[in-house]
């Protein structure tokens, strides 16, 4: 009889130290591990928008040949996450869609079409159909074949104010959105002179779309998903052929445009804001180049600006950003799916 008592005392123990480990792993394991509820995404390239030019993004002042220059401020972003990253690319050919479409296929490749060509899961499109998002590009840049037919609808610009609208799925929701943005297309702008006001309404054109479009999919297909790739190029173009003042001021001349479209966002959807590259200046009055200075910071540093997040990110490179924008929306493993997905995701820490 004693040693009956003795097991049982014995087997009881063991039992109460196996639940007490239980407890005390379970909000580190198992809660974190839980699916998170996932959301969707736009994801928005300011074409050229280097951070070193927007206040509160880069610590150090700006000067050019001595002089200090007031950077760009951006009052729409008092409320937004945001760090910033190096862009190992700073041309045209390659940082458009590399990176933020196909991955790291941009460090094997230096053409996207190498990257999307491929079968299995290649690129961010691939990822997030196979959920059972909507994929979708309105986009001034970065727009060519090969990065188009990766999306379900396309609104791209074969000029300047000349788009079209294409429509790659038979999906109720794509045939939607497609005579959606044909509506939207068919009030297009002619070209008008080469200033600032011109840039800046070339790239509000773009953000504004990106805001009914989200408007849009909320009245009219609640319970779909979807994932916007948007890039607006007025502030590249104002760089390069204005100059630096003209430059900042296009970047400032987009914030009301940028806050109405943080504001068009529920809590099912997230932001995510940066370049594919930035911008340098030789002189104050000299126009901007990036192409041939791969190595120069303000070249290569780009925001990354969230909304939707109380998020806490860390600084890293372009690659990152993918891993980034699938963590924040719901999939912390998707890298792991994906052809092309060496990054680490820049989140630290998310607050509820």
């Amino acid at each position: 009889m004693a040693r009956f008592f003795s097991r049982t005392l014995l087997l009881f123990s063991v039992f109460i130290a196996i639940f007490c480990i239980f407890i005390a792993i379970y909000p580190f394991y198992f809660q974190e591990n839980e699916p998170k509820e996932t959301k969707s995404v736009i994801f928005l390239v300011l074409d050229g928008a280097g951070a070193k030019y927007i206040e509160g993004l880069d610590a150090m002042p700006l000067e050019i040949e001595g002089a200090k220059i007031e950077k760009a401020k951006l009052l729409s972003i008092a409320s937004a996450s945001f760090t910033t990253a190096e862009q190992e690319f700073t041309e045209t050919i390659s940082a458009h869609s590399l990176y933020y479409i196909a991955g790291d296929c941009g460090k094997q490749w230096q053409d996207i079409k190498y990257c999307v060509d491929n079968s299995g899961t290649t690129t961010i499109c691939d990822f997030y159909r196979s959920k059972g998002y909507l994929c979708i590009m309105v986009s001034e840049a970065g727009d060519f074949k090969e990065a188009r037919n990766e999306f379900d609808v396309v609104l791209y610009d074969k000029g300047i104010f000349s788009f079209d609208v294409e429509v790659n799925s038979n999906s109720k929701e794509a045939v939607g959105v497609g005579e959606f943005l044909k509506d939207i297309v068919k009030a297009q702008h002619e070209q008008q002179s080469s200033d600032i006001n011109f840039y800046v309404m070339y790239s509000a054109f773009i953000i504004e779309t990106d805001a009914k479009l989200v408007k849009f999919m909320r009245e009219k297909f609640p319970s779909k998903k979807f994932f916007l790739f948007s890039n607006a190029k007025g502030i590249d173009l104002c760089g390069h052929k204005l100059g630096l003042e003209a430059y900042i001021s296009c970047i400032e001349g987009l914030d009301a445009t940028l806050s109405s479209l943080a504001n068009s966002r529920d809590s099912n959807t997230i932001i995510f804001i940066t370049a594919d590259h930035g911008m340098v200046f030789d002189c104050a009055n000299c126009k901007g180049h990036h192409a041939d200075s791969p190595e120069n910071p303000y070249a290569r540093e780009i925001p990354l600006i969230l909304f939707g997040s109380n998020a806490l990110l860390r600084k890293g490179t372009a690659s990152d950003i993918m891993a980034t924008v699938f963590e924040i929306s719901g999939f912390p493993n998707a890298c792991a799916e994906m052809r092309y997905c060496e990054g680490k995701s820049l989140l630290v820490s998310e607050a509820n």
